[in-house]
């Protein structure tokens, strides 16, 4: 679904250029949920907007590739790149009230998104609107469509921006620390709606966050990153029962196993208890 293979992207400021993310690879298999890991600075997000073209205007990619249905995401003209993004790659901010617009109703950013791909009716749209919402559990969803942002919890502003990156029903969805700027109790309600999501709708998750235990519990693989790079990938059950790499060990020690352990797809009970 995904290929990532050398990608190096760096930033200019007033002490000079900085390397951000240093011969960046990884693939995301279609069908699967794939998890980038690593402490804050690691390069994560950095990653992330490098191939989904969003840098600000101080970074650029300097080197690699981003293949995605045949095409380079890094190559394509701004045009084309808006095209993908939305209707092929759902994306999921960090900050939901960052990624929804303060001064337009959420039905019409609904109406933005939609007509930014393809030409629909108000009355089917404001109906698609109120499917998507009651599919991630959106009380009240046309209270919600009419109400702005601010009128919203960070929850339920979450839970609109998944709505709103499901919209299109891309083959793809890319989740960047999608809980951090939500409580401890509604975290783990938005990580099972996205999975949820994704699940049904077989599509392929790049998720990242920087808690293995979510890591562990809704990826089938798994990216390690440190200073930029990657130290470590591949399948969850393999790098947390056996990993080669020291800070992979590192990051795995300050984590107690049971809570993220009892649900880890493809991590038997002995070889979480071994750890």
């Amino acid at each position: 679904m995904l290929r990532v293979q050398g990608l190096t992207s760096q930033f200019r400021g007033r002490a000079g250029v900085v390397r951000a993310i240093d011969d960046v690879s990884f693939e995301v298999p279609a069908g699967e949920a794939v998890g980038i890991v690593g402490e804050t600075g690691s390069g994560k997000s950095v990653t992330i907007r490098s191939i989904l073209g969003l840098l600000p205007s101080y970074g650029r990619v300097v080197a690699g590739s981003a293949e995605f249905e045949g095409e380079d995401l890094i190559k394509l003209s701004r045009t084309r790149l808006r095209e993908i993004r939305g209707a092929r790659i759902g994306f999921v901010a960090q900050n939901p009230f960052g990624a929804l617009n303060p001064v337009l109703s959420i039905e019409k950013q609904f109406r933005n998104v939609m007509r930014a791909h393809r030409r629909m009716s108000r009355a089917e749209l404001h109906d698609l609107a109120i499917e998507r919402l009651a599919a991630v559990q959106v009380r009240g969803p046309e209270r919600v469509l009419r109400g702005y942002a601010h009128e919203l919890s960070g929850g339920m502003a979450q839970r609109v921006v998944i709505a709103l990156a499901m919209l299109h029903d891309p083959p793809l969805v890319i989740a960047d620390e999608p809980t951090t700027a939500l409580d401890v109790t509604v975290q783990r309600q938005i990580l099972d709606l996205i999975d949820s999501q994704v699940k049904q709708g077989g599509r392929s998750l790049l998720l990242v966050t920087h808690d293995l235990g979510v890591v562990a519990q809704y990826c089938h693989r798994v990216v390690v990153m440190k200073s930029g790079r990657v130290v470590e990938t591949g399948l969850v059950a393999d790098v947390f029962t056996n990993p080669t790499h020291e800070y992979t060990k590192q990051l795995l020690d300050a984590v107690p196993p049971a809570p993220w352990a009892q649900e880890a797809p493809g991590l038997t009970e002995q070889a979480v208890t071994s750890r």
